[in-house]
């Protein structure tokens, strides 16, 4: 009994198409079925009621609400986000609410957005983010463009290569080191909201 207990937390879609052509042909009902083929009892009863459909099929069909966006759509939104980010732009969340929300008005998705703010709603941008693992909320830093755009490779050697001779010059005494670059005026936002 415990071995088929645990045998019962793990899905098997063999087993289940197994059971579901049993009750479907009428060799057996589903209490001996579930016996049988180790499947809960009231699984294969419900996937008996899709006549129109296979049993591989039944067995694929996905339980719970449908996405609002199909799949190839939520993977090009998450390779926008991708895209923009990698430009040093990140996209706060409402941002990709409203990109959901005009993807679905241009494509024709019938969707349960707000029409009044012309966005999607948290609890859909949650399960979106969810089931894209590849983006995430983060604060950001503050962090100018030309300063992201100007440490290349190319510029960190060549501050080496004029760092170590003038190491050299003063006889690496740290009394002799002085850093001007602080002016007092910035050019970044103090408050970030995340991105």
């Amino acid at each position: 009994m415990i071995l088929q207990m645990a045998q019962r937390k793990y899905w098997d879609p063999e087993r289940m198409k197994a059971a579901i052509e049993a009750i479907r042909n009428k060799e057996m009902g589903s209490c001996k079925a579930s016996r049988i083929f180790i499947v809960p009892q009231t699984t294969p009863e419900r996937y008996v009621t899709h006549r129109q459909k296979s049993s591989s099929e039944t067995v694929k069909t996905k339980l719970g609400r449908k996405q609002v966006l199909p799949c190839e759509a939520g993977n090009g939104l998450t390779e926008h986000c991708l895209l923009v980010e990698g430009k040093f732009f990140g996209l706060r969340m409402t941002d990709i609410m409203r990109l959901a929300y005009q993807l679905a008005v241009r494509n024709g998705i019938k969707n349960q957005f707000c029409k009044r703010n012309e966005k999607a709603g948290r609890k859909w941008l949650k399960n979106f983010l969810r089931r894209q693992s590849q983006i995430s909320i983060r604060n950001p830093e503050g962090l100018s463009l030309s300063r992201a755009r100007g440490f290349t490779p190319e510029s960190a050697a060549l501050f080496f290569e004029i760092h170590e001779p003038a190491m050299d010059t003063i006889q690496h005494n740290p009394a002799r080191l002085y850093n001007c670059d602080e002016t007092g005026i910035t050019i970044l936002q103090h408050k970030h909201t995340k991105i």
